[in-house]
């Protein structure tokens, strides 16, 4: 579908109809750069980086705003919803995923496509219907994709899981302090650490003064205490709402991750049932402190963090780790990122990494601002998973939930394992500065690169 004539005659018509807005606002009107864009049918390295721009954007949010600052950031809250604009959309971000360009990669032709989906998703133009002539050079060339998508285990340096024997007795506190925010990770962690006869030497249990789910605050009325255990319940209730449910309602297909988990990564059945269990933390560490926050910018826990000793902080999720902590200069934050870092960057990467290459990935580094950018202690492929079920009877939204509820966790507990086992020192662990520039950043997957990757996941 290169260089197609009939969808630059489709970009001509539709340009030819919308006028750009003059507005004033931010450092990059989307409106005339879309119409620039759509004006100029030979792109060079301006154009290619005014669609990168305009592709992150939508990428990120699955919408597009009007005006944007020039760090990325929204200049107007006013998004574009003119159909008009939005088939132009359409169709450049069409030629942008179809476009003969050199060194682009399966993985960069995905990040398009994905983009390109979630823009169909706020239009479908009658001319891009499945009957359509583009509509079906759109579904070749998607499946072309796919079809390429051949197993990379044969070049892998896969890990194989340790030899380890557990012991829950040995009881050795290690200089760790592990930043607990309720969910499967922090649990699959813990659950880990104990297997192995380790015990932090401290947990901050992060409590969130907001109901995860409606945002409103919990318990204003009660009394300090009495609020952060409500608040802790709460949070403890609806972050495990869906692994419950999922349990409860799709028994063999939950049994079935965690037994293929339990065979490949090598943990023992009776580590993750602990993990499920959601014991009181003061099962994994004789210093249990809890601090009721607003989120991870919210200066009590700056001020907390502040006060803490040198040392090394397990960071568990709860968000985007401000730069403020990261900045404060006696601790180092941990991170297990699911995706071998750099090449797999961003959000769903244990999906990415499962559609790019057959296999699960992750990556132990000292957490820096940017997105998963920090210094890389060890990036690990992990074995192939091999799971005997059939997901065609499972809504979509059921797979997505138990990937990140049952698989997820273990997968990056996995790699924390090794790291924890090996090492005492966590902050002074060798590692090597990565840039920004190396590998790709990927973004929450559209439902269609979800369902590619369920069939290689679940094949």
């Amino acid at each position: 579908m290169k260089n197609n004539q009939y969808l630059e005659h489709k970009i001509k018509e539709i340009v030819s109809k919308v006028q750009p807005s003059a507005s004033i606002h931010g450092d990059f009107n989307t409106y005339i750069a879309l119409y620039e864009l759509a004006s100029i049918p030979e792109w060079r390295k301006t154009e290619f980086e005014r669609i990168e721009f305009i592709s992150k954007r939508l990428d990120i949010s699955k919408k597009l705003f009007t005006a944007y600052l020039s760090n990325g950031r929204k200049a107007v809250d006013t998004e574009i919803t003119d159909d008009l604009y939005l088939e132009l959309l359409v169709a450049i971000l069409l030629k942008f995923a179809t476009i003969s360009q050199d060194n682009v990669t399966t993985e960069i032709q995905l990040k398009r496509f994905n983009t390109l989906f979630k823009a169909l998703d706020l239009v479908q133009p009658e001319w891009l219907l499945p009957e359509t002539e583009l509509g079906v050079k759109i579904e070749s060339a998607w499946q072309s994709i796919l079809q390429d998508l051949s197993s990379a285990s044969s070049v892998l340096k896969i890990t194989s899981p340790p030899n380890l024997t557990t012991n829950n007795n040995d009881c050795k506190i290690i200089p760790l302090t592990v930043l607990f925010y309720e969910g499967p990770i922090a649990r699959a962690y813990l659950a880990t650490l104990k297997s192995l006869g380790f015990r932090p030497k401290k947990i901050i249990e992060l409590v969130a003064a907001k109901d995860v789910v409606t945002k409103k605050f919990v318990g204003k009325w009660l009394p300090r205490g009495l609020r952060l255990s409500y608040a802790a319940s709460i949070q403890q209730n609806k972050i495990h709402y869906w692994p419950k449910r999922l349990i409860k309602d799709n028994s063999d297909f939950v049994d079935n991750i965690l037994n293929e988990v339990e065979k490949e990564f090598g943990f023992e059945s009776a580590v993750i049932r602990d993990a499920n269990t959601l014991s009181p933390l003061s099962a994994y560490s004789d210093c249990v402190e809890s601090i009721l926050i607003e989120g991870l910018t919210d200066n009590e826990l700056y001020q907390y963090l502040l006060k803490e000793p040198v040392g090394a902080i397990l960071f568990t999720g709860g968000g985007i780790v401000p730069a403020t902590l990261l900045a404060l200069k006696h601790l180092k934050f941990l991170h297990v990122h699911p995706g071998f870092l750099p090449d797999i960057r961003g959000a769903d990467c244990a999906l990415w990494s499962s559609l790019i290459t057959g296999h699960t990935s992750a990556t132990c580094f000292y957490m820096s601002p940017g997105i998963d950018t920090g210094d890389i202690i060890n990036p690990y492929w992990l074995p192939s998973l091999s799971f005997n079920t059939n997901i065609k009877n499972i809504d979509r939204q059921s797979i997505y939930r138990a990937v990140y509820g049952f698989l997820d966790p273990w997968v990056r507990a996995f790699v924390l394992r090794d790291i924890i086992f090996s090492n005492n020192n966590y902050e002074a662990l060798a590692s090597i500065p990565q840039s920004e520039e190396d590998g790709a950043t990927f973004h929450f997957m559209h439902q269609r690169l979800r369902n590619a990757s369920f069939e290689i996941l679940f094949k």
